[in-house]
């Protein structure tokens, strides 16, 4: 058998490898996006308190930053909200949303107040029942806990897109 006859061999098993990899991928992509999510809801009740809430959160909208405590990025993100939003007269109840961690955290500081408080998710609601996966979505909600919008890390979630 001649070295041509096993670089050939060689390259195809490649090829085949590649071509199982990516229709792998294609398969889990398509069945993550054929999934229906819930629309995302505030329900305090689906999430363990950390932190408590300000009294007056139901006059006030509540925005929810999903933060992950091994991102940096997300928990930069929250410093930046509170940062921009804390002179405002009327300003948003900020809190933030433990995801992705598997035992209880405990206390937790993330540095800035957080008059919306701060919440687990032990039960993965933002990544199984809303489909989320994006640490640093902020998620703007109402009074009643209906969505009003969501925006990645880096953007204000009520000022039309503007970048931090």
């Amino acid at each position: 058998m001649g070295s041509n006859d096993r670089w050939q061999r060689l390259n195809l098993g490649a090829l085949m490898l590649a071509l199982g990899i990516l229709a792998a991928l294609g398969l889990a992509w398509w069945r993550d996006r054929a999934h229906t999510f819930e629309q995302p809801r505030w329900n305090a009740a689906r999430f363990v308190p950390l932190a408590p809430e300000a009294p007056d959160i139901p006059t006030r909208q509540r925005w929810v930053v999903a933060v992950n405590l091994n991102c940096s990025h997300c928990q930069q993100h929250l410093l930046a909200l509170y940062a921009r939003t804390y002179g405002r007269r009327v300003r948003p109840a900020l809190a933030a949303l433990l995801v992705d961690q598997a035992s209880h955290p405990g206390r937790v500081d993330l540095g800035v107040p957080l008059e919306g408080g701060a919440w687990w998710d032990s039960t993965q609601v933002w990544r199984e029942s809303w489909g989320r996966r994006a640490y640093g979505e902020t998620f703007r909600f109402d009074r009643k806990g209906r969505l009003l919008s969501s925006t990645p890390a880096g953007v204000v979630p009520d000022s039309a897109g503007s970048r931090m």
